[in-house]
């Protein structure tokens, strides 16, 4: 008895994904994220990852700085937010200790990805006034804002580290740095389990996070019962 192999559709997905970017179609992430998990490809570390996602703003910046339409562009940045979080949240999930990831988990993810999308559609409208200044540095600009992008893929990780170990009790321990917001010092000494914090949005160094500091510079951990630190 012959069994029928199973269809490998990651060359027509890519392709249709393509044409739609191409043709400044609106593709929602939910479908992005849906696609990415077709077409399944090795993600490497979380290095390999950032270093794939600084590249591929600044080639969508630097075309946008030249000249022509915000479609492409954008378009592109869009797919290459899609793949580094997609890779990174993975990747966290699986040193987390996780199996298949929930629905909880992959609604957060498509939550953050559109986040970052209306973060990319405001800076793609600050690139089209900014590059009628012809005096104006866009390579370094393209450089500090790539940087400030890439930065948020950790948090997205450490999310996916979280949600690995949703039921495992976690310690908030206070940061070292010398000022600290109302949140986190509320928050210090705290066990809860880690679904606890997912569910509150407290999340170390998560951009956007919903303490007083928002997550960003905050230098607070998440340790377990062993003293071993889950975030970054």
């Amino acid at each position: 008895m012959t069994t029928t192999p199973t269809p490998d559709y990651t060359e027509t997905i890519t392709e249709a994904l393509r044409y739609l970017d191409d043709s400044g179609t609106e593709v929602p992430a939910e479908l992005r994220l849906r696609a990415r998990r077709l077409t399944q490809k090795a993600a490497g570390n979380l290095a390999a990852i950032n270093a794939r996602y600084r590249d591929a703003i600044t080639d969508a910046l630097v075309s946008y700085f030249e000249g022509g339409i915000v479609t492409g562009p954008r378009n592109r940045f869009r797919a290459a937010t899609t793949d580094a979080f997609y890779d990174a949240f993975y990747l966290g999930w699986a040193d987390g200790g996780g199996g298949i990831p929930t629905a909880e988990g992959l609604q957060w993810l498509t939550a953050r990805v559109n986040q970052e999308y209306g973060h990319i559609d405001m800076l793609m409208q600050q690139v089209k006034d900014l590059r009628k200044d012809e005096e104006f540095d866009f390579f370094a600009f393209v450089t500090a804002r790539a940087d400030g992008y890439v930065s948020a893929v950790l948090g997205v990780y450490n999310a996916g580290v979280m949600f690995g170990k949703q039921g495992r009790m976690l310690t908030w321990q206070l940061g070292n740095t010398e000022k600290h917001c109302k949140t986190c010092l509320s928050l210090t000494g705290g066990r809860h389990r880690a679904s606890w914090y997912i569910s509150r949005n407290y999340i170390p160094r998560q951009p956007g996070a919903a303490m007083d500091c928002h997550g960003y510079n905050c230098d607070c951990r998440l340790v377990d019962d062993d003293g071993k630190e889950m975030t970054l």
